[in-house]
């Protein structure tokens, strides 16, 4: 039989399981990121706020995949992949508005080159995506 407080605790240990495999799929899509951007703006010759827009994008697509078939495989709860797609698209997109209002201040006040402000933008925007994705696109309570 197992009690509440057991209960309690593989649920805090599923969500800090989830949270370390979400931290390393959105740490490739970091590199996934930050390697488009800076080849599109100093290579292909963008100008770095759309470089970001593309990048995040793509970024977006990979860490939903990995997210969906690695993080959370055990714990969805028959969802269909394109409404969860979706779901998660709804977060990501909102996370980008972060992303890219952070980053724009950073860069046009001189504060940050366009790489560090892409770094700091990730940071704040990835952690308030882990805790909404997770509950609502992936559809798991806790």
């Amino acid at each position: 039989m197992i009690t509440n407080d057991e209960k309690g605790m593989s649920k805090i240990s599923l969500f800090a399981k989830q949270a370390v495999k979400y931290y390393i799929v959105g740490g490739t899509g970091v590199l996934v990121n930050l390697g488009i951007l800076y080849a599109l703006t100093d290579f292909a010759g963008f100008w770095y706020f759309a470089s970001q827009v593309i990048a995040i994008s793509v970024s977006i697509t990979t860490n939903f995949f990995f997210n969906r078939f690695w993080t959370f495989k055990d714990s969805i709860q028959d969802q269909r992949n394109g409404v969860m797609y979706l779901k998660f698209l709804v977060v990501s997109l909102i996370g980008m508005g972060i992303q890219l209002g952070i980053t724009y201040v950073l860069v046009e006040n001189s504060i940050f080159s366009y790489m560090y402000a892409a770094g700091i933008g990730i940071a704040i925007a990835g952690a308030m995506n882990y805790v909404v994705n997770r509950r609502l696109a992936f559809g798991i309570k806790f």
